[in-house]
């Protein structure tokens, strides 16, 4: 761990608001979804974000990662505002990734991809990439729906670890999986950090899933953060009625009984 690599600051983002001219729009109300959103998140850290659906998490991993532009606030990295190249070093994978996978592809030209899109050096950048993901390198003709869907998650992984990004941003990427597989993936994820010294953004509704990776927690709700601090800590002593009730609701799911964090 080491100092912050990604500061957001009062990150606004409204919706609607605009018309193609720039000018308001009088028939299209406003909708802000993201209210004054803070955090920081340093090297080799986890921050784990979680609320209910609808509450903005989605839209400030887009905002994070340039795929949107906020409407207020700034998002620095390095302790200077992001630019265009920091994309490349901040990679997000979307909910459900597998289905972003080109069937057409094989599995290295999957990982490959963004490379070619980059314009930068292919050569053994798949084989890397499958290994570090622990897939084999004889699966890199198979193609996407050859694989299991464990598989399809890693291999998504894969990809985003191919321009060798210092943050990734999991967008709900354990949806779809049985728990035996999330727990896979979650114990692939914290060797990765321990490995490369990633950084995680972790973006999910289910605060069990989370709990047991995360250093530090942050709750929203209807586009504010409203709880946030060490992972532990909050967890031990929420101060918000919804992180109770978050905790709470992971504790009726859980088929094992709430296993600690």
């Amino acid at each position: 761990m080491g100092a912050d690599l990604l500061a957001v600051r009062q990150l606004g983002k409204v919706y609607g608001a605009l018309g193609w001219w720039g000018e308001l729009r009088a028939s299209a109300a406003p909708k802000t979804v993201l209210h004054d959103v803070s955090f920081t998140l340093g090297r080799g850290e986890t921050l784990a974000l979680v609320g209910p659906s609808g509450s903005g998490k989605s839209t400030l991993a887009r905002c994070v990662a340039g795929v949107e532009e906020a409407t207020s606030g700034e998002i620095l990295v390095d302790g200077r505002p992001r630019e265009p190249g920091d994309r490349q070093r901040i990679q997000l994978i979307f909910q459900q990734p597998a289905a972003t996978l080109n069937p057409r592809f094989t599995a290295a030209e999957i990982v490959e991809e963004p490379l070619v899109i980059q314009r930068r050096e292919r050569a053994g950048a798949a084989a890397r990439a499958l290994e570090l993901v622990g897939l084999p390198v004889t699966a890199a003709g198979r193609r996407a729906h050859e694989f299991s869907g464990g598989e399809r998650q890693r291999l998504a992984i894969a990809r985003a670890l191919v321009l060798r990004p210092e943050l990734l941003i999991l967008d709900e990427s354990f949806t779809g999986l049985d728990a035996r597989l999330q727990e896979q993936i979650a114990e692939l994820l914290r060797g990765l950090q321990q490995r490369l010294g990633l950084a995680y953004l972790l973006i999910s509704h289910d605060l069990e899933l989370v709990a047991g990776m995360a250093h530090t927690l942050a709750v929203m709700e209807a586009g504010r953060i409203v709880e946030q601090g060490p992972a532990a800590e909050v967890l031990a002593a929420p101060r918000q009625q919804l992180t109770r009730l978050l905790i709470e609701a992971a504790r009726m799911l859980s088929l094992d009984g709430w296993g600690g964090y």
